[in-house]
C-alpha cells in the first residue's frame, strides 16, 4: 500500500478527510493471513496523529517524548488503539458485535472525559490529555465517534483490492478501490495479464 516517511517513520497515506476513516487504514490486508501493519509504537501512532492534522507539529513531538518516557503506558495505549480500529472497522462495515460496541464506547467514555469545549465562534474541543500518552487515543475515539453518529458512516465501503482492504467513504455507492492509482491499476494489470495467459 502506499506510504510516506514522517520523521523518520513510515506512515499510510490518507485516503480521505476523515481521520477516523484514515485510522482504520493504518493496517492493509484486512481479513488476510498477513496483514501489513503501520502502528508498531506509540510513536507510529503519534507521528500518524500528526500526519493526518490530529496533532500539532509541537504536540507530535511531546507524544514521542511521553511515549519514550513511559514505555509500558505507551504500549499499553497501543494496544487499546488496535483493538479500538478493529471495532471501528467492523462498526463501518456492519459486522460489529457487542464486544466491539463495547470497545468502541469505552474509548469514547474515555475521551469524553478529557474533553472541554473552548469558547469562539465556532466553539473548538480541547482535550486535556495533551500531556499523557493517552491524547492520540483519545483524538482518535472522539473522530471515531463522530464519524459513527454521523450519516457517513452508512456510506464506506472497503477496497476490494489484495491485500487492502482500506475504507473510504463513498456517497453515491459507485466507488469501487481506495484508489485507481494503487488497487484499481494493479487490479488492471492482473486482468490483462490473465487474459494474455489465457490468449
Amino acid at each position: 500500500m502506499a506510504s510516506v516517511v514522517v520523521d523518520g517513520l513510515v506512515v499510510p497515506i490518507a485516503i480521505t478527510d476523515d481521520p477516523a476513516l484514515n485510522f482504520c487504514n493504518t493496517r492493509a490486508g484486512w481479513g488476510a493471513p498477513t496483514p501489513k501493519e503501520y502502528v508498531h509504537t506509540h510513536a507510529h501512532l503519534a507521528v500518524w496523529a500528526g500526519h493526518v492534522g490530529l496533532l500539532s507539529s509541537a504536540v507530535t513531538a511531546r507524544q514521542r517524548r511521553l511515549g519514550l518516557a513511559a514505555p509500558e503506558a505507551a504500549a499499553a495505549v497501543v494496544a487499546r488503539a488496535m483493538a479500538l480500529r478493529s471495532a471501528v472497522y467492523a462498526a463501518l462495515l456492519g459486522t460489529a458485535v457487542a464486544r466491539d460496541w463495547a470497545t468502541i464506547n469505552a474509548e469514547v467514555r474515555a475521551a469524553a472525559t478529557a474533553a472541554s469545549l473552548t469558547p469562539g465562534p465556532p466553539a473548538t474541543w480541547t482535550f486535556t490529555s495533551q500531556s499523557t500518552v493517552e491524547h492520540p487515543l483519545h483524538l482518535v475515539a472522539w473522530a471515531a465517534a463522530t464519524l459513527l453518529a454521523g450519516p457517513d458512516a452508512a456510506r464506506v465501503a472497503s477496497c476490494p483490492g489484495e491485500g487492502c482492504g482500506w475504507v473510504f467513504a463513498d456517497p453515491r455507492g459507485r466507488r469501487r478501490w481506495c484508489s485507481m492509482a494503487w488497487c484499481g491499476n494493479r487490479n488492471k494489470a492482473r486482468r490483462y495479464a490473465k487474459r494474455h495467459r489465457l490468449g
